[in-house]
């Protein structure tokens, strides 16, 4: 046996370096997955990673040792299993990134059939005893069964293929739909399968070269792509962790730190112990910013929490006046009415002579009065409305009627008013169909009285036109005001639905008006189905103001 330790002989020089690229890959690993498992929200994905690593994690330790042993027997043994090993966590990891392609929906049963199918020729070779054959003196190798090592090249491209085809048609099926789930899934893609090539080309390409070296160094991706997985865990949530990541990056740096020293106590080699050194200095350095960078976020995230639930305790606050106020409005608002209604009536018998002639200075107070009365109801109904809205109470009650009709007795009703203000008040029709709608009459001769009153105001000069048409293959009926008036500016009209919303130059020719009429027609065009909207060319242009329902016949 004296020539087989001397072939193994050859190894040692390389021994420190097979330490450091298998243990600290290895703790990584094993560490991540038990700490995703603990953790993570959902059971088949983490469940799945975890047992990916500690495949990895088994396979690296089983290298580990053909690399430090000298005794052939003991080689051979753990040889004879890496290949198998390394068949399975390729398996496993596929079945994990499928699942979390399908945000993290059950496996499907055919794709672990296909997977106890691929994994049971290796499973059958390897427990035979026939995956590593004799020893050859002359070059100092194991002669290892060659249909075995070409099926699990099959399986490892068949994985790398895989992952990389998931991971793109995913990508473009959520590249619209889920943002986050494409970012997480394109964060983990290009990054597998470069280093699940890196992993399965470095053993082909050193048994080509006999420079079997190659595999330690390429073991050094392992902490890479690892990095990029807990990454993915901190930043993108791919797990679902309810954890902070200052824990886990203060977990991973300790595991950098306990390798490297470990690293630097065994390493004998001068080269090895200066290339440990600068790597643990370096990783230190790098393991003391993450760590600062993790507690400055957290601290931000608590802040930040801190601020949520101040805010959101204002805003229940908020909330309750607002209930508050609008109580009150509804309380002052119906105490209001029976006196208004009083002074209304009584206004209303003076003036007409009920109680006898009327001196003339008089008559000119009582109209005032009377006219002031009449806004202040007016205002009195508008707050109610707002009111009776905002708790949902406003009442509807539909009917089917001719809307045309409507608004021409609306019109009239309001001409003689327009004659007094020296405008010209037109109404015309420009119907296909007969302008029948299924709505409250009531509320919609509300909505067109505002309209029209509201232009009354805001014309000096000029005239009004009101036109109702209709579009039978929207099936829509329109009531259009349009009036010569002061116009509005692209601001006011973004805003004039807003409650005690008025146009900035509305004081310069009334300075009456709650600012509500506009919101409550709106509102309540908006519960039949309809709309109400605005149009000017500018202010002193004129404005045009549309009311929309459903044509029924």
């Amino acid at each position: 046996m004296d020539f087989l330790n001397t072939c193994f002989e050859t190894t040692r020089e390389v021994r420190s370096l097979a330490l450091y690229s298998h243990l600290l890959p290895a703790s990584v690993g094993v560490i991540l997955g038990i700490y995703v498992y603990r953790l993570g929200s959902n059971r088949t994905v983490k469940s799945l990673f975890a047992l990916f690593t500690a495949l990895l994690a088994v396979w690296l330790l089983f290298d580990l040792v053909t690399w430090h042993s000298n005794n052939y027997f003991t080689i051979a043994a753990f040889w004879s299993v890496l290949d198998y090993i390394n068949v399975l966590f390729y398996l496993v990891f596929l079945c994990f990134f499928i699942v979390l392609a399908r945000q993290y929906r059950t496996i499907p049963w055919w794709i672990l059939v296909v997977a106890v199918i691929l994994a049971a020729p290796a499973f059958l070779v390897t427990f035979a005893g026939i995956s590593v054959g004799d020893f050859d003196e002359t070059y100092c190798e194991m002669s290892t069964n060659e249909t075995l090592a070409l099926y699990k090249l099959f399986v490892e491209v068949f994985s790398i293929v895989s992952v990389f085809s998931i991971g793109l048609l995913t990508v473009l099926t959520e590249w619209s739909k889920n943002k986050a789930h494409r970012n997480q899934i394109l964060i983990l893609t290009i990054p597998s399968m470069i280093f699940l090539g890196i992993f399965s080309g470095s053993e082909y390409l050193a048994t080509l070269t006999n420079i079997y070296e190659i595999t330690l160094y390429a073991l050094f991706a392992l902490p890479v792509f690892l990095a990029i997985l807990t990454y993915s865990i901190v930043e993108q949530g791919t797990f679902g962790l309810r954890t902070s990541s200052y824990a886990l990056a203060k977990l991973l740096f300790v595991i950098f730190a306990m390798v490297a020293g470990f690293s630097l106590v065994l390493t004998d080699d001068p080269y090895e112990l200066g290339v440990t050194a600068v790597s643990t200095v370096v990783t230190a350095g790098f393991g003391i910013l993450l760590l600062r960078s993790a507690r400055r976020e957290i601290k931000q995230r608590e802040q930040i929490e801190q601020l949520a639930q101040g805010l959101e305790r204002a805003n229940d606050q908020l909330k309750v006046l607002d209930k508050m106020k609008s109580e009150f409005v509804s309380i002052a608002s119906h105490q209001l009415r029976s006196p208004l209604t009083a002074i209304r009536g009584y206004s209303s018998m003076i003036l007409e002579g009920s109680f006898g002639p009327v001196p003339e200075k008089a008559k000119d107070a009582v109209e005032r009065i009377s006219e002031a009365s009449r806004f202040m109801a007016s205002s009195v109904e508008d707050y109610l409305n707002v009111s009776r809205i905002q708790a949902g109470n406003m009442k509807y009650e539909y009917s089917d009627f001719n809307l045309k009709d409507l608004a021409s007795r609306v019109a009239d009703d309001t001409r003689q008013i327009a004659m007094k203000k020296g405008l010209l008040l037109t109404f015309k029709s420009d119907m296909s169909k007969t302008g029948i709608v299924h709505a409250d009459i009531g509320k919609t001769r509300q909505i067109i009285d505002n309209l029209i009153n509201n232009a009354l105001k805001y014309t000096p000069k000029g005239s009004i036109a009101i036109c109702v048409r209709d579009d039978a293959k929207l099936k829509k009926v329109y009531v259009e005001i349009q009036d010569t008036g002061i116009g509005m500016s692209e601001r006011t009209i973004d805003n004039i639905f807003g409650k005690f919303k008025r146009a900035d130059n509305a004081n310069e020719i009334n300075v009456t008006g709650t600012g509500l009429g506009l919101y409550i027609a709106k509102k309540m065009a908006n519960e039949m189905k309809g709309d109400v909207t605005a149009h000017s060319d500018g202010e002193g242009k004129g404005s045009l103001f549309r009311i929309t329902l459903p044509l029924l016949m």
